[in-house]
């Protein structure tokens, strides 16, 4: 998603727009100057995809402005060829809502269709003169092609109501197959009611792949989208199904090294070299919490200024590191660190520092504990043998 160029900002969330969209562009330009005047027609391709993607723009609205409704915070849209993404910080964990917010952008289209369609027909109506509603109808097919009022109001109401339809196919991560996440959702576990979806929705990108094979590269690069984006949604779930029931306090590396600032940079190479810890705790001489190395800074000052570097001038302030309770869930950590764009957190209780948590210690729980976790699962499906009863 990266190389996005904003575009404004309204209600808090910033409107971006990919450089692959002027790809896009390009084809709308190219489809629709085959007609009398190349020139025209071209100008007019290019008018049909920016009204097509104010659309898309209203489809990503309504999903995030229901989000922010539930308290889910979205920090933009961007818009690419094949649609628009409204980056959620979070999913709701309330199926009710999520089905809410999923369902919020198809019905956008429809009501787009709604007001699109009567004002088509009527504009039809009066150039042409139709006498009855079938030929009116066949007419109004012929035109969505050709450049004109009535072509295009017919092509946005009818594009909105197959992107109205096309969203809500139970593909995960589409919208269609979040409703079917969250249906599922409020009959039986979270991460079953993804699994399930997430295998749907696989079903349905394998579906599309196959159909796309004829020449659609749109719909190739969708079912892409759909099985990348599902799996990696549902290692998502799953990781947070195995951190919500261990504490921040838990998860503390009591042998965890500290630095001070009077320290060079020097002894930080040589504690990484000699230990596992990659991020640490600076303190001042009054023993004080200051900030954080994490290893990526202490990397970029190696390279920058050597081993010469100063402590200080590199860390993370503690001002800027994101706190957490000791009685914090790690899903709750790990959300506080995707939000927040930050490797590390610092645990405290009423003020006082007591030790970090970083991806990499996130990491390393999701995979041991996930794994005594999915054991677990899986001797618990297991039928229970019956001993034989030789009693007569």
């Amino acid at each position: 998603m990266g190389s996005s160029l904003r575009l404004f900002r309204i209600w808090g969330i910033d409107v971006k727009v990919h450089w692959s969209f002027l790809l896009i562009l390009v084809y709308g330009a190219f489809l629709y100057s085959g007609q009398t005047n190349r020139l025209t027609g071209a100008l007019y391709g290019v008018v049909v995809i920016l009204l097509l993607f104010v659309c898309v723009l209203l489809h990503e609205f309504g999903h995030a402005l229901t989000a922010k409704y539930f308290k889910v915070n979205v920090p933009h849209i961007t818009l690419l060829p094949i649609g628009g993404v409204a980056q959620l910080e979070r999913m709701p964990r309330q199926p009710l809502q999520e089905f809410l917010i999923a369902i919020a952008g198809p019905a956008v289209n429809f009501v787009l269709a709604l007001l699109l369609l009567p004002l088509a027909v009527l504009v039809i109506g009066l150039t042409w003169g139709a006498d009855s509603l079938l030929s009116l109808l066949t007419y109004a097919q012929t035109r969505m092609m050709t450049p004109s009022l009535d072509g295009l109001l017919v092509y946005l109401a009818v594009t909105n109501i197959a992107l109205g339809l096309f969203n809500l196919l139970p593909a995960f991560p589409m919208d269609g197959g979040r409703v079917l996440r969250s249906l599922l959702a409020m009959a039986m576990p979270y991460v079953r009611a993804t699994r399930i979806a997430v295998t749907v929705g696989r079903l349905m990108a394998v579906l599309m792949a196959l159909w796309g094979l004829g020449g659609n590269i749109m719909l190739l690069l969708i079912a892409f989208f759909i099985y990348v984006g599902g799996r990696g949604e549902l290692e998502a779930v799953e990781s947070r199904y195995v951190l919500k029931d261990i504490r921040a306090k838990d998860a503390l590396n009591r042998e965890a090294r500290t630095i001070y600032t009077s320290e060079s940079i020097d002894k930080v190479v040589d504690l990484v070299m000699t230990t596992y810890q990659a991020d640490f705790p600076v303190f001042d001489l009054g023993n004080n919490f200051v900030g954080v190395l994490t290893r990526p800074r202490l990397v970029a000052v190696l390279r920058t200024q050597g081993r010469e570097g100063r402590i200080v001038d590199v860390m993370i302030p503690a001002q800027d590191v994101p706190p957490v309770g000791p009685e914090t869930t790690l899903a709750d950590v790990w959300d506080k660190m995707m939000e927040a764009g930050s490797r590390v957190v610092a645990v405290k209780e009423q003020g006082r520092f007591l030790g970090l948590i970083t991806l990499d210690d996130i990491s390393e729980l999701i995979q041991v504990v996930g794994a005594t976790k999915e054991r677990d699962e899986r001797v618990a499906a297991q039928p229970t043998a019956n001993p034989t009863d030789f009693s007569n």
